[in-house]
């Protein structure tokens, strides 16, 4: 049995198909492929197919990932091409290598997620004022968010401070109507995220002119902390 790690991207209108969705047409995809997968013991066997994280519905990426576990040993530049014959147009391989059976499980080692997100404005500022706002949200201490939990019927609310769980935001494209910002977010169970939860924030704590429902998020990779360096999951020697 040999495993594979997977780098592979969701866009266009694969962007709106659900996690479970995105589960099924893979694994009916490597059968299509002729890839013989390995499958989980017990009552409903499964083959073994684990992603990284669960890509929300609406958020398009190119950097998502996967591991599968497999019968037989196959060529890669094959198994690329075979698999991408058999997916459709938004979802494409465009990565791969053989990893340790005993390598960490993708969803533990996932740290941070990295982004650019387009924040369309109701109406014209100035580059030297979208600047000045992100240098002013970013030099707070704390930003802190009210997080709402029901449990028991209970509503419970408590504030949390998101600004550990930013790593980077920086403007990388500015347009009188419109600029774009790159950011690097916590991702997984030590903490997450969500980069639509963080622009809204922005723009309550700045008072920037952003029309929330048009703001429009790309995922560009995702990351764990290796030395206190951020590197991708096919990064890793595993």
């Amino acid at each position: 049995m040999y495993k594979l790690r997977i780098r592979f991207t969701k866009t266009d209108f694969m962007k709106f198909i659900s996690h479970l969705d995105l589960l099924r047409l893979m694994e009916r995809a490597l059968r299509r492929a002729d890839i013989k997968l390995v499958f989980s013991q017990g009552f409903n066997p499964h083959p073994k197919i684990a992603f990284a994280t669960a890509v929300p519905i609406g958020l398009s990426s190119e950097g998502e990932y996967m591991d599968i576990e497999i019968e037989e040993k196959v060529d890669i530049p094959s198994f690329i091409h075979r698999l991408n014959g058999q997916l459709p147009k938004g979802i494409r391989v465009v990565a791969c290598k053989y990893i340790d059976h005993r390598a960490t499980a993708l969803m533990a080692m996932i740290d941070a997620s990295a982004y650019i997100a387009k924040c369309v404005l109701e109406h014209p500022v100035e580059e030297g004022d979208v600047k000045k706002w992100l240098a002013q949200f970013m030099a707070q201490e704390e930003i802190l968010l009210c997080k709402t939990t029901h449990k028991k019927n209970r509503e419970t609310k408590k504030e949390i401070n998101i600004k550990p769980y930013i790593y980077h935001m920086d403007l990388v494209q500015y347009d009188p109507l419109y600029f774009i910002l790159k950011m690097t977010l916590a991702t997984g169970s030590k903490g997450n995220l969500k980069p639509e939860i963080l622009i809204e924030k922005f723009r309550e704590c700045t008072g920037a002119p952003i029309l929330s429902d048009q703001v429009r998020v790309h995922r560009l990779d995702l990351y764990t902390f290796m030395d206190d360096k951020l590197v991708t999951p096919l990064e890793i020697n595993a």
